[in-house]
């Protein structure tokens, strides 16, 4: 079940954007193409098979088509995988659309069932491409009409509509990229557990629904990744958001760390990796933070919560919000961090009186290396409280509500 479960989720979400690259150096027929089609899933840490191939280099079916996790011994079947449209491109392919049958798992009681992966304008690099930037798989578009997960015969989660984009790169201009989720919903009276149940039924909640939305950048020349809006919104709770800004992430560093990946796991179980591991560690410390936010917009969850407390407690709720801000000096005293309750302190009172939005913003005054931000989080091993002071100002770190 576990290796099922593994398998079939980097099939349905993010890797499996990644995961059906199709190029080989001018190949004619499809026996070449299927043989670079295994060489390139292996570098995205997968195995894949199939029973047959037919049609032609330029519109072909992979019947039976199987996929895990490298070593793995299970495999998920995933079903026939059709490519139409492949012409040559600068020594590789281009694929008008790739496609997935639907496909569906039902093992001890849980049923999956996803809608067609349809991919478009697959731009697939030749075997032997020289630079980095060219060895890179892009696509213009990915998207999943629907998912369905049933327990027992009943859906206890649904996904409609998820989407990926690419703009093209365009001269010195950076490549654009969204993405997201039209509607999911998951049904809360599945869950078993009393306590958990009675809690979820007392805050009013009997089923979750809400949306997903992504946007963002990538500069080759620089490796700047900018994802300006990740948001996981979910109706009547809040809406989560995320943000994150980061240099050196070029496509020599993405190259690079995908054949380290590769090897470590290629690896047979047991082997020593920490060569590797040591490798990946070092490229990543030569990436650079440009900053990051994590900010909670309410949608009634947080009064839900007061009044629930205030219920529970036989007092009011205006009660239970002075008693919170009572308890966050000591709290942070506990997590050694009774030196920054200056920062922290008023802006989560303030969310408390009036709950509309809390945030944590990283700013640093100049991009820190993540060389710079491990040698600062090891400076003081024993001293919690420096770590969380040196980190916070050399960060750029504010706690902000209501803005």
């Amino acid at each position: 079940m576990t290796r099922h479960h593994a398998a079939f989720r980097t099939l349905a979400f993010s890797a499996v954007l990644l995961a059906f690259p199709i190029n080989a150096a001018y190949a004619q027929d499809v026996t070449s193409i299927g043989d670079r089609l295994k060489a390139l899933v292996v570098k995205q840490g997968l195995d894949i098979g199939w029973s047959n191939i037919t049609g032609d280099a330029s519109s072909m079916v992979l019947e039976g088509v199987t996929l895990k996790a490298l070593g793995e011994s299970e495999a998920l079947p995933v079903g026939n995988v059709t490519l139409t449209g492949v012409t040559d491109l600068n020594g590789g392919f281009h694929v008008d659309t790739l496609s997935t049958s639907p496909f569906s798992l039902n093992e001890q009681g849980l049923a999956v069932d996803i809608s067609p992966i349809v991919f478009k304008g697959l731009s697939l690099p030749a075997e032997n491409a020289s630079d980095a930037m060219s060895s890179l798989m892009m696509y213009e578009s990915a998207a999943v009409d629907g998912l369905s997960v049933k327990m027992a015969g009943k859906t206890v989660f649904e996904m409609q509509k998820a989407f990926g984009q690419m703009t093209p790169l365009d001269g010195s201009n950076p490549m654009a990229f969204s993405g997201g989720v039209e509607k999911f919903s998951t049904d809360l009276s599945v869950i078993e557990d009393p306590s958990v149940k009675g809690y979820v039924q007392a805050l009013g909640y009997s089923q979750l629904d809400g949306d997903i939305k992504m946007t963002g950048s990538w500069q080759p020349t620089d490796g700047r990744w900018d994802m300006s809006q990740y948001d996981i919104t979910i109706n009547d709770v809040g809406t989560l958001g995320m943000t994150i800004d980061l240099s050196g992430l070029t496509p020599e560093f993405l190259k690079a760390a995908n054949e380290i990946s590769t090897k470590m796991s290629e690896a047979p179980a047991g082997s020593d990796t920490s060569a590797e591991q040591a490798k990946l560690m070092a490229m990543l410390s030569d990436a650079t933070f440009n900053g990051a936010s994590l900010r909670f917009g309410d949608d009634s969850l947080t009064s839900r919560i007061i009044n629930l407390v205030a219920t529970m407690q036989g007092a009011q709720p205006t009660d239970v919000v002075n008693m919170a801000k009572g308890a966050i000096p000591f709290a942070l005293m506990q997590a050694q961090m009774a030196d920054l309750a200056g920062e922290i302190t008023p802006a989560i009172n303030a969310y408390l009186d009036n709950p509309n939005s809390i945030e944590i913003i990283a700013t640093p005054p100049k991009p820190v290396s993540f060389a710079e931000i491990g040698a600062v989080s090891m400076a003081s091993p024993d001293n919690s409280a420096a770590t969380a002071k040196a980190l916070w100002s050399l960060l750029g770190i504010q706690v902000k509500a209501n803005q």
